[in-house]
């Protein structure tokens, strides 16, 4: 019993940290489209909320930094990670089981260089402070 509660406790974990991104990345994908003016100011509303200043990230979204999967859209790959995470998740709860697939943790230590890559362009290059 407890075993299914540990699963069940990672897989909810897991999901808690995926929405905020996933979330992020919407909101990126509505600045670099320019649609959906409410539900962007929704989410840039609640993102100044938690003390965030979005004031930047329309100018970081427009970037070549912004599109670097063979000019997709980072945050178009990002939503696709994100929903491969969440039914990652929904898989621990339903098998009771906790696996991480190779090619999740691949990519999970892709993601990491890549991140780490953007925030240095953010940094140094850039000189934009977007916190997202």
């Amino acid at each position: 019993m407890a075993t299914g509660i540990m699963t069940e406790a990672l897989a909810i974990g897991l999901m808690v940290l995926i929405v905020p991104a996933l979330l992020i990345n919407l909101y990126f994908t509505s600045l670099m489209l320019d649609r959906w003016p409410r539900f962007r100011h929704r989410l840039g509303a609640l993102f100044t909320t938690c003390g965030a200043d979005t004031s930047s990230c329309a100018i970081v979204v427009r970037t070549p930094y912004a599109r670097l999967f063979g000019g997709t859209p980072n945050v178009h790959v990002g939503i696709v990670w994100n929903l491969a995470l969440l039914g990652l998740a929904l898989s621990w709860m339903l098998t009771g089981r906790v696996a991480v697939p190779w090619p999740y943790l691949i990519v999970g230590a892709v993601s990491v260089l890549v991140g780490l890559y953007l925030v240095r362009a953010l940094v140094v290059d850039l000189r934009q402070p977007c916190p997202l």
